[in-house]
């Protein structure tokens, strides 16, 4: 028995690889056709072991994702997934067959380019900035424009034809200054340009009227409204005023604001201007007017002609109620006590004594055929240069306080318009008597290629340029 299980030990070494000579001498024979075939089925099992590993990584991978709630798409992740990396031995998390550090490196791309791009918008604003204040510095002084001549004297100021004084902001009642604040723009201390709540009311306003009227227009929008002569019923120009008004409030201070705003609204018919208004309604200065008057005048901007008592007897009670609801919201906003606002609301109810001042304009505005033709030419070089339109263009030069150095000649230009009237040059026509012939005529230096004068029939014209 003993003897028995030897051999078969023996056996089972030998049928193992044992060191035994017989096997060694076996291994050198050289194999057979069935033994050549053996390595290359090893060959596709190993790749057949090597697939089944990569879908069974795939599916390792797929039932994580499912479980974190990602989503696999024909067996190709398409989120973020972790992934073991042999050379570190660490895992690293991938998204989309990229890596943590790509999606880092891409993070930082994108905010380099953020960056760029608000530094960009931040100079393009600075420099608008820069381009809005070169316009509004001229624009806000409310002074008429002068043309001269050749030889430097004034031969036009334009928009004489129009009443209106300026005032100094200090002459200004504080009484006048707080019933405007109070009726027009009671956050105009506090604001930058627009109002926020009174905008979007505007804008909710517009969308439910289908573009009947905007409103809600702060103080400095009234002014930048009032400067650039712009009031189309559009929502782009009342975009680019609320652009305008921030930048307004950004470059001057709220007394600069007032200033011209109190310089440049309509009060009366032709009349411009708080200092006229009180001399037109009153016929006293600005700052001689009582706080009850000073609640009239704030209360007339929302619409002067049906707030004059000199247009309309029939507006009496209206011009009380309106008169008294600006004494009340002063009284509320705090700018006077209760026993001011008493006395000046029973100074309105026994009537305001309105006495018409004379106010008239310093002049007709008409001038000759060669300033009209040297404020039509500014008006079109002045849009073009500053690239605004031409009602603000036309503003600008009404106000903007420029001198404006022409070619007139004044003897060559006076000898034109007074030989173009002689009667000798009209000649009436043989089918209609009311029609008569036309001429004109222009004078040009040769030697320096400028008009000296130009005149055309008839040169006397009744009406001037207006704004």
């Amino acid at each position: 028995m003993i003897g028995k299980s030897n051999k078969k030990k023996k056996k089972k070494l030998n049928r193992n690889g044992s060191h035994s000579s017989s096997n060694r001498a076996k291994s050198t024979k050289r194999p057979t056709s069935s033994r050549i075939a053996q390595p290359r089925e090893r060959r596709l099992r190993d790749t057949d072991i090597r697939d089944l590993e990569d879908e069974r990584e795939v599916r390792i991978r797929s039932s994580n994702n499912r479980k974190a709630g990602k989503r696999v798409n024909r067996g190709r992740e398409e989120d973020i997934y972790n992934e073991y990396d042999e050379t570190t031995g660490k895992k690293s998390r991938v998204v989309k067959g990229r890596t943590k550090e790509d999606v880092k490196r891409n993070f930082k791309r994108l905010f380099v380019l953020i960056g760029i791009i608000v530094v960009i918008l931040l100079i393009m604003y600075i420099v608008s900035l820069f381009k809005w204040y070169g316009i509004m510095k001229y624009a806000i002084r409310c002074e008429n424009s002068v043309i001269l001549d050749s030889s430097g004297n004034v031969i036009a100021v334009i928009g004489e034809n129009r009443i209106q004084e300026n005032v100094d902001y200090n002459r200004v009642p504080e009484n006048l200054k707080n019933a405007y604040i109070s009726i027009e723009d009671k956050n105009f201390k506090k604001h930058k340009g627009i109002s926020i709540r009174r905008t979007g009311g505007a804008i909710i306003a517009y969308v439910t009227h289908k573009g009947s009227s905007y409103g809600g227009s702060t103080i400095t929008q009234q002014v930048v409204k009032n400067v650039t002569g712009e009031n189309e019923n559009k929502i782009t120009r009342k975009v680019v005023e609320w652009d305008r008004a921030i930048k307004t409030e950004i470059l001057f201070s709220k007394d600069d604001i007032l200033r011209t705003y109190f310089n440049i609204i309509y009060v009366a018919p032709n009349t411009y201007g708080v200092q006229m208004g009180s001399k037109y309604y009153f016929d006293k200065d600005v700052s001689e007017l009582s706080l009850a008057e000073c609640a009239f005048m704030a209360g007339l901007t929302h619409s002067p002609n049906s707030y004059n008592p000199f247009n309309n007897s029939n507006n009496v009670d209206k011009i009380k109620n309106r008169t008294v609801t600006v004494l009340d919201l002063m009284l509320q906003e705090g700018y006077i006590s209760k026993e001011d606002h008493d006395n000046a609301v029973a100074e309105a109810n026994n009537g305001l004594h309105f006495k018409q001042g004379k106010v008239e304009p310093k002049g007709d505005g008409v001038y000759s055929y060669m300033a009209d033709a040297t404020i039509n030419e500014v008006i079109q070089d002045l849009s073009k240069e500053k690239k605004i339109s031409t009602s603000f263009a036309t503003n600008y030069l009404y106000l903007g306080g420029l001198k404006i150095h022409s070619t007139q000649n004044s003897d060559i230009q006076k000898n034109l318009e007074d030989e173009f009237d002689k009667k000798r040059y009209i000649l009436r026509s043989n089918i209609n008597k009311d029609s008569t012939s036309q001429a004109a005529m222009v004078i040009i230096d040769h030697q320096s290629r400028t008009s000296c004068g130009m005149c055309r029939w008839t040169w006397r014209k009744n009406n001037g340029k207006g704004i």
